[in-house]
Parts: C-alpha cells; sequence; structure tokens
C-alpha cells in the first residue's frame, strides 16, 4: 500500500498518517531502523518497522523523498540512548531564499522538508515528492 505525503499540511507533522483504515504512527509505534540516501537517485529512505507499542498488522514503513538534495545533516551519536531510532516529527515547511523571504517550493518545483529523530539528529532537504510504502503482515 502507498501514500503521496509529498503536500501534507504546511508545519503539521506527517509522522502520523491513515489510508484505507491502516493508521500509522511513526513516532510511538515504529522505530527508524536505517536511513539511507542515494546520490544516483536523489533519493533518501527511512526504514521503520514496528517497534513493542505497536498494535497494527504492519511488517514495515518505507518513506522515500525523491529527486531530493540534502541541505543540512547533523547527528549526535550516542548508541546507550535509548530513544535512538525514534521520530519526533517530520514535517513540510518554508525556508529562507534571500533578505529574510520564506519560500515553500523552490524554483525547481522542490518543497523543504524538516526531519528530527530523538535525541539529535536533524535532516534538512528539498524533495519533489514524498510517498510512504506500507508492508502489511
Amino acid at each position: 500500500m502507498e501514500i503521496d505525503l509529498t503536500n501534507s499540511e504546511l508545519f503539521k507533522s506527517f509522522a502520523e498518517f491513515e489510508k484505507d483504515g491502516v493508521y500509522i504512527d511513526l513516532h510511538n509505534e515504529f522505530d527508524c531502523k536505517g536511513i539511507i540516501f542515494s546520490g544516483s537517485k536523489r533519493q533518501l529512505t527511512l526504514l521503520f518497522e514496528p517497534n513493542k507499542h505497536s498494535t497494527r498488522e504492519v511488517n514495515s514503513v518505507e518513506v522515500f523523498f525523491d529527486d531530493c538534495i540534502i541541505e543540512q545533516y547533523s547527528a549526535k551519536l550516542d548508541k546507550s540512548d535509548t530513544n535512538s531510532g525514534t521520530l519526533d516529527t517530520m514535517y513540510r515547511g518554508r525556508f529562507e531564499i534571500s533578505n529574510g523571504q520564506l519560500c515553500e517550493m523552490s524554483d525547481t518545483g522542490r518543497y523543504y522538508y524538516y526531519i528530527n529523530f530523538l535525541p539529535d539528529l536533524n535532516i534538512e532537504l528539498f524533495a519533489k515528492s514524498v510517498n510512504a510504502e506500507i508492508m502489511l503482515t
């Protein structure tokens, strides 16, 4: 099952979404098990698996940011942190172009997205589209 998240409401986290009666809560019920960037595909992929709080019949969720350009990536790595892999927020926002002017879309047709994981991993990127693929059990 696939869902288009590209035009999610501005500044509203799309870490939770629903399609055809299947509700996904990436913050509370899933852990991120991988972040993959392919330069040749210009694609960022977030790989999620259900955690102990999940009550859904979902095997995994993959979120794809297509035709993307990563603007910022910062991480403080601490293997002892139990929150590692927990998505905090993921939303479409604005970016500054010049003189404090804010825009929602670049001149190349890309939106700006913010992705934050607990405790200290942050990604900011431009992408033309965002899709989630849900694999049911």
